[in-house]
């Protein structure tokens, strides 16, 4: 008996690591994928930033002038400086993302989030793509592939290490 016991005691913190590592995927549409660092947003073509906001905001693959669809996803690519001007095509390098959900009007509307830190080897004064939407406490945040479909062809992802582009 304390020889099954010695074994128990052995394997399992082994089966616990090997299933927490097993919670990532290398697929965009899962839930467990996550950004590789080092991986880049390309613009693909040119975005205006309309007079007297510092934002683009895109929706189902169209650049917005007014107000989103909170209820779909949304982005919002930032920069520092005000329009109206136009960012040119680039390529930013994706320095870090957060994901989270944060209650909008408690216990109805949560609103789930994704953001995205960027750095441009260009000099572009840009400073994140903050994608959201809203849902209810029963509700997911978003994929990566969801997220890359309500940029349409403005933005895509180059995934470091995967080869993968979405």
């Amino acid at each position: 008996m304390k020889s099954y016991m010695k074994i128990i005691v052995t394997l399992l913190p082994a089966l616990t690591i090997s299933a927490c590592s097993s919670m990532q995927s290398s697929d965009p549409a899962s839930l467990l994928f996550d950004i590789p660092k080092g991986s880049s947003l390309t613009l693909n073509r040119d975005l205006p930033i309309s007079e007297n906001n510092t934002h683009a905001l895109i929706q189902a693959g169209k650049v917005l002038k007014g107000k989103a669809n909170e209820y779909d996803i949304n982005c919002r690519f930032d920069v520092k400086k005000f329009g109206p001007r136009t960012i040119k095509p680039e390529t930013f390098t994706i320095r870090r993302t957060e994901d989270g959900r944060e209650w909008f009007s408690e216990p109805v509307i949560m609103r789930f989030y994704t953001i995205i830190y960027l750095d441009s080897s260009k000099g572009t004064d840009v400073i994140k793509m903050e994608c959201q939407q809203w849902g209810d406490a029963t509700d997911n945040n978003f994929t990566v592939a969801e997220m890359a479909a309500a940029l349409g062809d403005i933005f895509s992802f180059n995934f470091k290490g995967s080869g993968s582009k979405e």
